[in-house]
């Protein structure tokens, strides 16, 4: 893996040069807000069982990770073996390319048989145009209409934005791949609550509003030179061919939201 210091300007310099306009826009709900509510955002600080003590985490990152717990051993069997690249190749949807990887990570913790989901298939959020979005705007539809398979529409890295080109039943397709449960994690106390969900083997859909990036969070590294003594692994999708770590003290997600369960097939 390929570790970027998020506190070193020369680093944080060779990140944004793939950035493409506003990719990801900063957080319109206010956490534990009725508005993030109706969403189906969980504060999963309303949880306190979910929790794990920080005095814990040393230990439960190595059983995690022993065991085989965190998303990206999931995906790495699933979706992303080893050497795949995932790639916007330019086009400012890292929103749904991140929360498409999410979605897809949170089936294979669940044992669903792997169909590889297009991320262009969410271009309607935006009205098919070449522009960024709210992460709660991707849960909403996500949850609501699905995410189409990639074979209806040209395929996992597929960058069309016209939807007369996609088989004409994506719109049935994708409602067999919707999300359900999601956990909201609070920024004041983001460290715990990503760590939480991680150890838990829930993939985190994740921002950073210094990137203007939307990534999905897969893993975490226990390491007792670097604050909070994590590293984040994250599965970006700008053509990289393995996940990335980052560190530093702007390593700590500004956003991010639990992806822990999908509706049922054709419910």
């Amino acid at each position: 893996m390929r570790r970027y210091d998020a506190d070193n300007p020369t680093h944080v310099d060779h990140l944004q040069r793939y950035v493409v306009g506003d990719g990801a826009l900063p957080r319109r709900t206010r956490y534990g807000s009725t508005e993030a509510a109706s969403l189906g955002l969980q504060p999963l600080g309303d949880m306190p069982d979910k929790l794990l003590d920080p005095a814990d985490f040393k230990e439960a990152i190595a059983y995690a990770h022993e065991h085989r717990v965190m998303p990206m051993y999931h995906q790495a069997r699933s979706w992303a073996p080893d050497g795949f690249k995932y790639n916007q190749d330019g086009l400012p949807y890292c929103w749904t390319w991140s929360g498409t990887a999410t979605l897809m990570d949170c089936r294979a913790t669940e044992g669903k048989p792997t169909v590889p989901l297009a991320p262009v298939s969410m271009g309607w959020l935006v009205g098919w145009r070449s522009r960024g979005n709210y992460l709660e705007s991707y849960i909403k539809g996500a949850r609501e209409e699905g995410v189409a398979p990639a074979e209806c529409c040209g395929g996992i890295n597929s960058h069309n934005r016209d939807p007369d080109d996609f088989d004409p039943a994506w719109k049935t397709e994708r409602k067999k791949y919707r999300l359900d449960e999601v956990w909201d994690c609070d920024s004041r106390d983001m460290v715990r609550h990503a760590v939480s969900c991680l150890c838990y083997g829930v993939p985190v859909y994740i921002a950073y509003n210094w990137w203007r990036h939307a990534l999905e969070l897969v893993g975490v590294r226990w390491d007792e030179s670097q604050r909070n003594n994590v590293v984040w692994q994250i599965r970006n999708s700008h053509n990289e061919d393995d996940l990335i770590e980052l560190t530093g003290s702007r390593g700590v997600p500004s956003e991010a939201f639990g992806f822990v369960s999908t509706k049922a097939t054709g419910a």
